[in-house]
């Protein structure tokens, strides 16, 4: 009988709405069915401004319901007005005494922190939901008909400035009752005159709730205005202003909304971490989830009439025992506390499943969208993100993150990475300290103000995209300029893949990388001298005349040679190759003890490799024991750097990033998305002779802008002719090839590479080896195993082309499996 029922509803258009529990305690969470609106119109905002509802319509289907546009829109972080005060972090340990400064940061970044750890949550959650909807982190409700709102103040001020009246003593416009009928905000008439009006006014101020200095101009203003007219209007106008502007607006901490499920779900979060007071901070959640709920049901019950409003209240910091104990048992499946941000997919879909079950027909979802993300474009809050196409938010993001919008970058200069000579950390309310608090975070600000003995000979033995590079790059500059009576040379390693050589590798190695050429570009017209492996190749042959066995010969022979400053990059470790490494091997610096070197600073960065793990303990072992007699007998010191500052999680979570049995690296501090409904992208491509159509094929679906920079690297040499073949049968976009290849002469090559890397346009394709240590805007990664290093060199887009068994590894990840290009091409 209840599948026979079940068919029923759906074959009659209905719908079974989901079990609605009563609460048995204050917090009144969960699901509550939107009341039937009094309104008679089925869309008032439509009809009460319908030349801006239209603008907010053909905008969004333009930029978010074409053919290609995911389902589930991710919209970025909007702005928020307390954001900048934070930086990447606080220098704790440069203060002995907690200050109220230090105390006001730790809450601040807590309650960012936290909101930011369940928003990744239902990120990484709905990133692959086949269903329409979007999700904001945070959404600010007096964003809704915002372009409306300015237009009745512009016209205000305009009418105030022609008649010479005073602006708060205006009628209200049409515009203002039409807003005023779609927020259900009802202003009624004022018949009262004389002294009666006056009592009206005193009682005005007291139902609009306002404080007591606000009240006493409020009335003392309304009983000096010359005539009754006069003070009805402006009653009536400060009535519009409380209420249409202050009790209807709030910022809901993360909104959600499910087309199929006819759900609109808000989320309140709390960085609280105490038990004690649980009880209160639960209750003031409570307290603005229905407060939101109110606020949605208001301005948009009249198409909503069918959809549940869900209030869910997270605290991630936690234990759910402890949250149990305030609430009933109905409201305690709407909590998030410890145990569900560790086990989120179950808690998730158990939520999912407590939903109504419909065969969503009706467009209240379209409409939905055009008003929220359609009014949020007029907004001083969105993420500009918001209203662009997908390659302006490609773009938008770069620019974030990188701060310039090049396309492909080699960690060059930046603004804020100097530091003023008379920078305290805790002086952070110096204009010039602010830039410099804004880039470096806390580990790398603690590296940068050690004392120069501290600073000589630095190891860095961290992950990718920590920063290592470009504090060598800075501290390289800073010494450039500083000490003229010493060479200073950047020695880029990138080229190789490991420290065996021999005749074939070598003349590979001639290949300078692309991170060595970009190097020598950022440091054009500087005391820097950029050495790449071909250069040490040279010097090697030229002394010895035959060549070296590895890479550690090379760099011994051209260090001992060339006393002066070394920054030395992407130094390969190990012997094996980066992604399956058998041995560690370190160079000898024993030379560093000769006078010569008493005042020469040696930086050198470990490039990261992922271990064999029958060879692990012996790998690491020795690898401890190389840094313990690097601290010891030659006082170095190792910095700690963890944090990613270049990747999306989405792209850090595709793997544990280069070091076994344990994370490496924690996931950069962005949204899983940091463009709207971008996630990384797999595609499938079993047959490696389509390989080449396939690239084609993604770049013509996901980079429509022929201008846009894409990087292909290519994992296997025997893959990346077909590649370039297929690329250049494109002909709305140039391509660019570097890749060691006989009967190139090599001068050439790096030309060609340079032009793309002065002005980036069209395609670049190249091998992963001479492209590691880049970064860039937009990355297809063409491979046939787990390619992580390629992967994250992505700033905002990555596609990988893979086999099917090397799909199913991704698939664990937050990204998004395209079908749909192999099927097209087979």
């Amino acid at each position: 009988m209840g599948k026979l029922w079940s068919r029923l509803l759906i074959a009659t258009g209905l719908k079974r709405k989901a079990k609605v529990s009563v609460c048995s305690c204050s917090l009144d969470l969960g699901l509550h069915p939107f009341q039937p609106s009094n309104a008679e119109e089925a869309d008032i905002v439509r009809t009460k401004f319908p030349s801006f509802v239209e603008e907010l319509t053909k905008k969004t289907e333009e930029n978010y319901f074409q053919e290609d546009s995911p389902p589930f829109k991710l919209f970025p972080p909007s702005v928020r007005p307390d954001a900048n005060k934070l930086g990447h972090g606080y220098p704790f340990n440069c203060e002995e005494e907690p200050s109220k400064k230090k105390v006001k940061w730790e809450k601040d970044y807590a309650a960012i922190k936290a909101e930011q750890d369940v928003a990744n949550q239902f990120n990484i959650h709905f990133t692959n939901c086949r269903n329409e909807g979007f999700l904001f982190q945070p959404f600010h409700t007096d964003t809704y008909l915002k372009g409306m709102k300015e237009k009745a103040k512009q016209k205000r001020r305009g009418d105030a400035q022609r008649l010479h009246r005073d602006v708060d003593t205006l009628p209200l416009s049409e515009i203002e009752k039409n807003i005023c009928e779609c927020v259900g905000v009802n202003i009624g008439e004022i018949i009262e005159s004389g002294k009666d009006l006056d009592d009206k006014i005193d009682e005005k101020a007291m139902k609009l709730k306002l404080k007591i200095k606000e009240r006493e101009r409020f009335k003392n203003k309304g009983k000096t205005l010359p005539n009754d007219e006069d003070k009805k209007n402006y009653v009536k106008y400060s009535q519009y202003k409380k209420e249409v502007y202050d009790n209807i607006n709030c910022e809901m901490d993360l909104i959600i909304t499910i087309a199929a499920k006819r759900t609109f779900l808000e989320v309140e979060i709390k960085s609280h971490s105490a038990n004690i007071g649980l009880k209160s901070v639960l209750e003031k959640a409570a307290k603005q989830v229905s407060k939101g709920n109110k606020i949605v049901e208001k301005f948009h019950g009249d198409i909503l009439r069918e959809w549940d409003f869900v209030r869910v209240i997270a605290l991630p910091n936690i234990n759910k025992n402890e949250l149990e104990k305030e609430a009933c048992e109905h409201c305690s499946n709407f909590l998030i506390g410890r145990e569900e941000m560790d086990h989120f997919s179950p808690w998730i879909e158990n939520l999912l499943s407590k939903l109504q079950i419909s065969d969503c027909t009706s467009d209240a979802y379209r409409k939905l969208f055009a008003r929220v993300v359609g009014c949020y474009s007029h907004s001083e809050h969105h993420s500009s993100t918001v209203t662009l196409s997908l390659a302006e938010a490609r773009t938008e993001n770069e620019k974030a993150i990188t701060e310039k919008e090049k396309g492909v970058y080699s960690e060059n200069s930046v603004p804020g990475e100097s530091l003023p000579e008379t920078f305290q950390l805790t002086d952070f309310d110096k204009k010039e300290n602010k830039s410099v608090y804004l880039y470096w975070n806390p580990q790398q600000l603690e590296l940068l103000l050690q004392n120069e003995d501290t600073k000589k000979r630095v190891l860095f033995n961290s992950s990718f995209g920590c920063g290592k590079t470009l504090l060598m790059k800075h501290f390289a500059h800073t010494l450039a300029k500083r000490d003229s009576d010493k060479k200073v040379f950047y020695i880029s390693l990138a080229a190789a893949a490991g420290q065996q050589l021999g005749e074939s590798k070598s003349s590979k190695l001639m290949w300078p990388a692309v991170f060595d050429i970009a190097n020598g570009m950022d440091f054009e017209n500087t005391r820097v001298e950029v050495i790449g492996v071909n250069n040490l190749i040279q010097h090697y042959q030229d002394k010895f005349n035959q060549h070296a066995a590895c890479v550690n010969d090379l760099l011994e022979t051209f260090m001992k040679d060339n006393p002066g400053h070394h920054f030395i990059d992407e130094l390969p470790a190990y012997e094996g190759g980066r992604y399956h490494a058998t041995k560690f091997s370190g160079p000898n610096l024993t030379h560093l003890t000769d006078p010569e070197w008493n005042d020469c600073c040696v930086w050198i960065a470990l490039r990261p490799c992922k271990i064999d793990s029958v060879n692990y303990d012996k790998f690491t072992a020795d690898a401890q024991a190389y840094r313990e007699h690097l601290t010891d007998q030659l006082s170095f010191h190792i910095p700690p750097l963890s944090v990613n500052m270049r990747n999306s999680s989405s792209v850090k979570e595709v793997d544990n990033v280069y070091y076994a049995r344990k994370r490496s690296v924690a996931p950069a501090p962005l949204p899983p998305n940091p463009v709207c409904g971008n996630p990384a992208i797999v595609i499938q491509c079993d047959n490696a002779s389509y390989r080449g159509k396939t690239v084609t094929a993604a770049i013509g679906k996901y980079f429509k802008k022929t201008s846009e920079p894409v990087i292909i690297i290519v994992r296997h040499s025997s893959d990346i002719a077909q590649v370039v073949e297929e690329c250049e049968k494109l002909s709305d976009r140039p391509v660019t090839t570097y890749y060691p290849r006989p009967g190139r002469v090599i001068t050439d090559e790096v030309t060609k590479l340079k032009h793309f890397l002065r002005e980036p346009s069209g395609l670049l394709v190249t091998d992963r080896h001479l492209f590691g240590g880049m970064q860039a805007r937009n990355v297809i990664c063409v491979t046939s195993d787990y390619d992580t290093n390629s992967v994250t060199r992505a700033i905002a887009q990555v596609i990988v082309i893979a086999g099917k068994d090397d799909v199913k590894l991704y698939k664990k990840a937050n990204i998004v499996v395209d079908t749909d290009i192999a099927s097209a091409i087979v």
